[in-house]
C-alpha cells in the first residue's frame, strides 16, 4: 500500500491564530483558503511511499534529527529567511533522496490557500489580489518536533493523519 507523505512543524497557537485572521482577510475577497485548524510548516514533501519505505523514513527521522517552484495555485507563507529552516529541510532532503526522489529546490511553506486550475487571467487575479497583502510578521518559532504526516485527499478537500512524531533538542527558526 502506497501512502502520500509530508514531514512538517506544527506552529505555535500565536501563529496558528495569525495565519486564520490573513485567511479571514483573504475569505472576504473570495480568495479560496485552506480551512484547517492544523497549521503546520511543511518541510519535505515525499509523495507515494510504500509501506516499507514509511518505516525507513520513520528511522532516518530519528536518527538524523538525534543529531521548481511551487504550483502558482497553491497560496502560502514561508519562512524562507530563516537559515536554520532551510538547513533542517536541506538535511532531511539529503536522507529521504536515498528512498523517494526529492526536488532540487523546495520552499518549506504554510499553506494557507488552493485554487483550481483554471484558465490565466483568473489565476492571473488571484495572484493580484495576494500581492496586495501585508505578510504577517512571526516572531521566532520554537521547533521541538517534527512530524511525518499522511495527506489523504478527497473531493471536499484534503485531510492529514499524522503517522509518527520525532522530538528535537530545542530549537527555533
Amino acid at each position: 500500500m502506497k501512502h502520500r507523505l509530508f514531514t512538517a512543524i506544527t506552529l505555535p497557537e500565536a501563529v496558528s491564530l495569525e495565519i486564520a485572521r490573513l485567511q479571514k482577510d483573504l475569505d472576504r475577497l473570495k480568495l479560496p483558503v485552506v480551512w484547517d485548524n492544523t497549521f503546520h510548516l511543511t518541510l519535505n514533501f515525499l509523495g507515494q511511499v510504500t509501506d516499507s519505505d514509511t518505516g525507513t523514513i520513520k528511522n532516518l527521522l530519528y536518527l538524523d534529527t538525534l543529531y521548481s517552484r511551487h504550483d502558482p495555485t497553491i497560496l502560502y507563507l514561508t519562512l524562507a529567511k530563516s537559515d536554520d529552516l532551510i538547513q533542517l529541510q536541506a538535511s532531511l532532503s539529503s536522507s529521504f533522496s536515498s528512498i523517494t526522489p526529492q526536488p532540487r529546490k523546495f520552499l518549506p511553506h504554510i499553506t494557507i490557500g488552493k485554487f483550481k486550475r483554471t484558465d490565466p487571467v483568473t489565476t492571473k487575479h488571484f495572484i493580484d489580489l495576494v500581492s496586495d497583502f501585508a505578510t504577517p510578521e512571526f516572531s521566532e518559532i520554537p521547533v521541538d518536533k517534527i512530524i511525518l504526516y499522511e495527506s489523504l485527499p478527497s473531493k471536499v478537500g484534503t485531510t492529514y493523519r499524522q503517522i509518527s512524531q520525532f522530538m528535537l533538542q530545542s530549537q527555533t527558526i
